[in-house]
């Protein structure tokens, strides 16, 4: 059996956050607990947790016992013209009983693989009127480097996220949302002893009077 033992950390907002998640050695279901500071903030509760059932590649199910909220999501993939071709559905939904649960909420994402270099896909909320189109380019022989466009038609903006691969387990990422001004930087390293380790930070253009929004995490994976 495997496990994988993750932790989070928001600066700004002085909150932390826990994952853990086991892989049985003869099955390939995976199973998962997080939980925030919320649930230990006023004693054990259930408040913050989450519990996911996943099987990578086929559905996943999540389970938030203190708000009863649900989220199902199917993936498949399939070869068309020697290309391959993913589509994942996903809904989310409450169990809460009354007239203030929120609307359940309906998604489907696509993606066309031309080759290992390129990808295009396509994300759309059912009852929206728009949809994301993003592009995505491996560049060079070893694809270090990925180049990822994104367009948003219902808000008429674009998103850039460009990712730099390095020797040795290290990457950092730059994302650009137009929309909302928002720069992101991640930093990213694997190390050899089965963990991971990322550092990001997040700038407001637009109000540069904010200070940055830091986060760490750190992923450590065991066999028991």
């Amino acid at each position: 059996m495997k496990a994988t033992v993750k932790g989070r950390y928001e600066g700004d907002k002085a909150t932390a956050a826990a994952t853990l998640a086991f892989t049985p050695s003869a099955a390939d279901l995976r199973f998962k607990a997080s939980a925030t500071d919320a649930a230990f903030a006023r004693g054990p509760s259930l408040e913050g947790l989450t519990l996911t059932l996943e099987k990578p590649g086929s559905f996943l199910l999540d389970l938030k016992p203190h708000s009863k909220d649900v989220r199902f999501q199917f993936m498949n993939s399939a070869l068309l013209l020697d290309r391959r071709v993913s589509l994942t559905y996903t809904h989310s939904t409450t169990l809460s009983p009354g007239p203030a649960k929120p609307p359940a909420r309906t998604a489907l994402d696509g993606s066309l693989t031309f080759d290992p270099a390129n990808k295009l896909s396509l994300s759309h909320t059912l009852g929206s009127s728009g949809c994301r189109v993003k592009y995505s380019y491996a560049h060079g022989q070893d694809r270090l480097t990925t180049i990822e466009p994104c367009f948003d038609t219902a808000n008429n903006a674009w998103d850039f996220v460009v990712t730099r691969k390095f020797q040795g387990g290290d990457a950092i990422k730059a994302t650009y949302q137009a929309s909302t001004k928002l720069l992101a930087l991640d930093w990213t390293r694997d190390s050899k002893i089965g963990a991971s380790f990322k550092v990001a930070a997040s700038f407001d253009l637009s109000d540069q009077s904010k200070a940055p929004k830091l986060i760490a995490e750190s992923t450590w994976n065991y066999e028991i």
